[in-house]
């Protein structure tokens, strides 16, 4: 296959991309509230634990991406992938609430280099095409509905430790997909308009301040800054997803395969807003429509408790998904779209570092609201919050919106 300029593109390097998309997070959003309910950790301390995880993907995945950029994104994601092999191990063998605080902050730094490269990988590898885009987001929501299932089947079969062995089977696949990542000869570097990566040196593994400035100086693009704003809204209620909605689930008597089916559910249904979504850009436009899915997916979170029934529950779980369907492709390529060639890397950190702080303080905020006003009013509070500033971002955003999408979708890649 041929990607847009021209050059072939192995079935190899894309079964590795699209094997990183699809079980970089494996199913530790299950797995992890499940083990925490289990430990009988209070609602503070819970989310605190849950926060930990976005941590450091908060303060260097804007190195990681620039590092990608700069050494090409084989040699990093082989790195993480290594070491996110001994968390699953060490979970089980030591029960305490802190040490699961310690290792999420591993799992977490790993699985998200290891979605940051597998975006980066797209345009160092596939060319930038929109198409490969739209595969890499369809296996990642496959991904992202196989394995939240499986965990929780295999959680209720098999107990923690047969969960933890699930996730480090999805850790070992994660080094096979980074050994079978391509290294660009200088031949294919000529060929993509870029320099050939320079040999990895120690020095370059550290953070640069520079590297942080200009990737926030990338904000100063609208589209970026208006996808980056989208992202953070969006990912505030992947956040409440993640740690407080499986406790929900679990206080309304889910048990782990009723729960690991409903925190699948949304991924039904993104993979059809994925295959929709050229006809949904010719109608709305890429920014109108971006707002709209991510309104939709806060309010599906934001009515949860509304709901007690597994039908119910699990209608809004599809059309949250429907909404992610839509939305993550197009904070995919946006940016990618608006920046010049060789910061495809920093654009992708940029948005998952502002990503991480949310899901790193969003967390231990909602334990101290349950703890305050309940778990079930905890909901309204802050999805009513995050709806009102989707409506903010929809009115700024006004001046770079087309009339009319009167043009091709922008979708279409450089």
């Amino acid at each position: 296959m041929a990607t847009s300029l021209g050059r072939k593109v192995s079935l190899r390097a894309q079964a590795a991309i699209y094997g990183s998309g699809m079980f970089w997070d494996c199913g530790y959003n299950v797995v992890i509230p499940l083990w925490l309910i289990a430990l009988h950790t209070p609602p503070f301390a819970f989310g605190v634990v849950i926060g930990c995880r976005a941590l450091l993907p908060w303060l260097f995945a804007i190195h990681g991406g620039t590092l990608m950029d700069r050494l090409g994104g084989r040699p990093v994601m082989l790195a993480v992938v290594l070491v996110g092999l001994v968390p699953p191990i060490l979970f089980p063998a030591f029960p305490h609430v802190w040490v699961a605080a310690l290792l999420q902050l591993i799992t977490g730094f790993t699985s998200t280099m290891t979605w940051v490269g597998a975006q980066t990988t797209v345009s160092q590898h596939l060319g930038g095409d929109q198409r490969y885009f739209s595969r890499l987001s369809f296996y990642n929501r496959l991904g992202s509905m196989f394995c939240p299932l499986t965990a929780g089947i295999i959680w209720d079969a098999f107990g923690p430790w047969g969960a933890f062995g699930f996730l480090l089977a999805g850790s070992i696949i994660l080094v096979i997909c980074a050994l079978m990542l391509p290294t660009a000869s200088a031949e294919e570097a000529k060929d993509a308009g870029t320099h050939v990566r320079p040999k990895v040196r120690l020095r370059d593994w550290v953070p640069h301040f520079g590297d942080y400035v200009a990737a926030f100086r990338l904000m100063a693009i609208p589209a970026v800054l208006l996808t980056v704003v989208a992202s953070i809204l969006n990912v505030g209620t992947g956040a409440i997803q993640q740690s407080f909605y499986v406790a929900y689930l679990e206080k309304i008597g889910m048990t782990g395969t009723l729960i690991g089916i409903l925190v699948a559910s949304p991924n039904i249904l993104a993979i059809t807003g994925t295959l929709w979504l050229r006809g949904l850009l010719r109608w709305l436009g890429d920014i109108r429509l971006l707002n709209a899915a991510v309104f939709l997916s806060i309010t599906c979170t934001t009515i949860v408790p509304l709901f007690s029934t597994f039908t119910f529950l699990f209608i809004l779980g599809l059309l949250r998904g429907f909404s992610m369907g839509v939305s993550q492709p197009l904070m995919i390529s946006i940016p990618s779209n608006s920046v010049p060639p060789g910061a495809e890397g920093a654009s992708v950190g940029l948005r998952i570092t502002m990503n991480r702080m949310v899901q790193t303080l969003m967390p231990p905020f909602m334990g101290a609201v349950v703890q305050a006003i309940g778990l079930e009013n905890s909901f309204y509070v802050i999805g009513g919050s995050l709806m009102a500033l989707v409506g903010v971002s929809f009115y700024l955003s006004r001046g770079i919106m087309p009339p009319k999408p009167s043009r091709e979708p922008t979708l279409k890649m450089k």
